[in-house]
């Protein structure tokens, strides 16, 4: 049971992440600039990146408050890099939340099992499941950093 909830937790993980690429689609209606949560190449948290020419940060219609507007080309990058990032860690955290749960279960297994060997093997079975959460997770804080090189930011 608890291998077919992280196959279906990581496949729809990894299904969502081309969904990313259209989170920020920049459009001049939308939206000229976005304000970083994150540290995204040079630029800090709460930086507002907005489009060459900008001259106020208007993001889905509404004004963002920056100290400084910085104009790039790349603006859109920028801001797309940005939700991989909240959407990456998210997920990480997601997934290990997951994990801690599944230990707890697993050692509640372990002290339940009262030395019947299927018990313990099913218990065993459960740490496998718990190291491949743990990779998931890991690989998941790696995505950010292989977006970056594909997109060349």
């Amino acid at each position: 049971m608890a291998k077919k909830i992280l196959i279906g937790i990581g496949t729809l993980a990894l299904a969502a992440l081309p969904l990313l690429a259209l989170a920020q689609v920049p459009t001049a209606t939308m939206s000229n600039c976005c304000k970083l949560k994150h540290i995204v190449g040079t630029y800090a948290v709460d930086a507002c990146i907005a489009e060459p020419g900008a001259t106020a940060c208007l993001s889905k219609g509404t004004t963002l408050t920056c100290a400084a507007i910085t104009t790039t080309p790349d603006w859109g990058g920028y801001c797309t890099m940005d939700t991989v990032y909240t959407v990456t860690d998210w997920i990480f955290w997601i997934f290990l939340a997951f994990v801690v749960i599944m230990g707890v279960w697993t050692g509640f297994m372990f002290m339940s099992a009262g030395g019947d060997p299927g018990k313990i093997e099913k218990a065993r079975g459960m740490i496998v499941y718990l190291v491949i959460g743990i990779i998931v997770a890991v690989i998941v804080k790696l995505i950010p950093a292989l977006t970056r090189s594909i997109i060349g930011i």
